[in-house]
């Protein structure tokens, strides 16, 4: 199936240089566009290194770093990381940023670096559209939440000291309990945690919107030579990544395999420039990546710190002058 460029869809801006990115003068226009289409597309080409944490702090002073990295990145600068850094032939799932935690960004801000020879596209998707599809399927979602085990085995998907970015069993620790976090520590080094957070938002009408990352961290991800594999190795409840509703029972793979459907239904493709910078409200856009070939380099931003989990418009209305 072709995408649809979702550099066609979101509204667009052309930044001169540089210079102009850091004068901010562009901000007004990408507020507005924010507040009514959930992202802008800032078009340059803008090459700084450090593109994406310039461009969110002229929207919101609060830029955040992921604490617990939940794929491998690389620190580019003081609030910049690197995209995921998953092997190019694999696909990258569309997914909501850090939907897995009780908290999460608002604004996730992406600066193409580098357009791989061919593919990479980031893929981009309206989870209203996703949840509306869904329907009924976002009941159990909502009432149980959602339960993620993690078990952090040597040379099987990112070690615990990359996610926590800590050689310190302590710091571990300490960050798993300001999370709610189970911690546990198994022979040979390797961590399990699990943890239970949101499995639904409620948008600003009250409908349900899908907000978690269930369908990357169940084992019906997997390949199922992949699954069978890992599961003969370390066990089905020590798989690397598991999910199950908040109270322990387990997530049909049906459902899940309708949650992808519903995904794959409304997926666009971001073709990117060099140097085009584009922001996402990530309570309204999952994004993801397809595979590629060549050199590919992408530097993300995040920043406001969201806890509720009431949709609330982006940007608050500003108050008429008497």
């Amino acid at each position: 199936m072709q995408l649809q460029d979702f550099g066609q869809i979101a509204p667009n801006l052309q930044i001169a240089n540089e210079n102009e990115l850091i004068a901010g003068t562009w901000t007004a226009d990408a507020k507005a566009a924010l507040q009514s289409k959930g992202a802008v597309l800032l078009r340059g080409p803008l090459m700084r290194h450090d593109g994406a944490e310039i461009a969110l702090s002229k929207l919101d002073d609060e830029l955040l770093e992921d604490a617990f990295w939940s794929t491998p990145r690389s620190k580019v600068a003081k609030k910049t990381l690197t995209a995921t850094e998953y092997p190019s032939p694999r696909t990258i799932a569309l997914h909501c940023e850090m939907a897995y935690m009780r908290h999460w960004p608002r604004f996730v801000c992406f600066h193409s670096i580098q357009v791989a020879a061919q593919g990479g596209e980031t893929t981009v998707c309206n989870i209203d559209q996703v949840s509306n599809r869904l329907g009924e399927k976002l009941k159990p979602f909502q009432d149980k939440g959602v339960t993620y085990r993690r078990t952090f085995q040597k040379r099987v998907d990112i070690a615990w000291q990359h996610a926590f970015q800590t050689e310190k069993r302590s710091d571990v620790e300490e960050l798993g309990q300001r999370q709610g976090m189970k911690v546990e520590w198994l022979p040979n080094d390797v961590l399990a945690t699990s943890h239970t957070a949101q499995g639904t938002i409620t948008a600003e009408d009250g409908r349900l919107i899908y907000f978690n990352q269930t369908h990357l961290f169940h084992p019906s991800a997997l390949e199922p030579q992949v699954r069978q594999a890992l599961e003969k190795a370390y066990g089905a409840d020590r798989l690397p990544r598991h999910a199950t509703f908040g109270d322990g029972s387990p997530i049909p793979d049906a459902t899940l395999a309708a949650v992808r459907e519903a995904f794959a239904t409304y997926q666009t493709k971001m073709c990117w420039r060099p140097g085009d910078i584009l922001i996402l409200d990530n309570l309204r856009f999952a994004h993801g990546r397809l595979p590629f070939s060549g050199e590919r380099r992408l530097h993300v931003a995040l920043a406001r710190e969201v806890k509720e989990t009431v949709r609330t418009p982006v940007f608050a209305q500003e108050a008429a002058p008497a």
